[in-house]
């Protein structure tokens, strides 16, 4: 006897479906349109060791490493390379046409401090592109948001986390910083690179078009709370592909807060998780279109597609689904 998909120990998902409003005309198609990163020349290699970075994991290394990514985009694009060592910082704000090159054996570490992020919770990210182009992150090191600093109390079941409400600076009990973040941003993407031990959310996608994630992979403690994999909020035109994402909460989470979302596909990956490996539903006001799911193996989770209706997600309809394997 089958088991049913939230109970099952591990399966592998194909299928495509296309979500949208009740109120919101519509025909049913499955052609997903991939998004079509442009090749660039990259004619400028900056070290952020040539600005100052000590990459000793002890001293704050903010300030070089944001005057590397100004002086690269200031300099037409390129890459900010990031050499072997233990990089500490702040918030770094990624400028268009700058692809952040943590190396082999480098690792970014988010600070740890409220001081360290913005005054605005919303811009509350270790590494964060705001209205940028032609940007990313590679070089097959690790970004790592030091997660399990911010636990107050272990718990099997559910880490109790710091929450910075306290000093009056969010509303919330989920006030601790994301991981990387693109905002109102285009062509992203983000391969050949580890990242690892968010306190909060680790990819965030807002208002973003023509984004290619790949070969990469996320870790969060199975314990840590709202440690989601990638959260896709009115963002289109995006493709994830054998991406690896063990975490404690919901591994790909699109969303429509303020707007519609389309053209989503994700493939040929792995995901393990405490919560859904896929979930809709959760801040979610408007349509969606045009996602695919295909050959996705999930293991150790709770559910493998989650269909909520949570903080939004009103009169959905599922439209087209089809190739469910278990």
């Amino acid at each position: 006897m089958a088991l049913p998909l939230y109970l099952h120990p591990f399966l592998t998902l194909s299928f495509i479906f296309i979500l949208y409003t009740q109120t919101s005309p519509h025909t049913s198609s499955p052609y997903i349109r991939l998004p079509s990163i442009q090749s660039r020349s990259e004619p400028v290699r900056i070290s952020v060791a040539d600005f100052g970075a000590t990459g000793d994991g002890i001293h704050y290394d903010t300030v070089p490493i944001q005057s590397a990514i100004d002086a690269c985009t200031a300099a037409g694009g390129g890459r900010v390379v990031f050499p072997p060592g233990k990089y500490l910082t702040a918030t770094v704000f990624l400028k268009s046409g700058v692809v952040l090159e943590v190396q082999k054996n480098a690792t970014v570490y988010g600070g740890t401090r409220l001081e360290d992020y913005p005054v605005e919770q919303n811009r509350w990210y270790v590494v964060v592109a705001e209205d940028a182009e032609d940007v990313g992150i590679t070089g097959g090191g690790e970004i790592n948001g030091q997660g399990l600093e911010f636990v107050v109390r272990f718990d099997v079941r559910k880490n109790v986390m710091v929450s910075w409400n306290r000093t009056g600076a969010c509303d919330g009990d989920e006030c601790r910083p994301r991981l990387v973040g693109f905002i109102r941003s285009k062509n992203i993407r983000v391969w050949d690179v580890r990242l690892s031990e968010p306190a909060y959310w680790c990819l965030h996608l807002v208002q973003c078009d023509n984004t290619y994630i790949h070969d990469m992979s996320i870790y969060g403690d199975f314990n840590i709370p709202n440690n989601d994999g990638i959260d896709i909020d009115d963002s289109n035109n995006t493709v994830i592909t054998r991406v690896n994402i063990n975490t404690g909460d919901d591994a790909i989470c699109p969303k429509t807060y303020d707007g519609p979302l389309y053209n989503l596909t994700a493939t040929d990956s792995w995901i393990r998780t405490k919560s859904s490996a896929i979930k809709l539903g959760s801040a979610s006001w408007f349509e969606f279109k045009q996602l695919r799911f295909d050959n996705i193996t999930i293991v150790d989770s709770h559910r493998g597609l989650g269909l909520q209706i949570r903080d939004g997600g009103m009169n959905m309809i599922l439209d087209y689904i089809t190739k469910i394997y278990l």
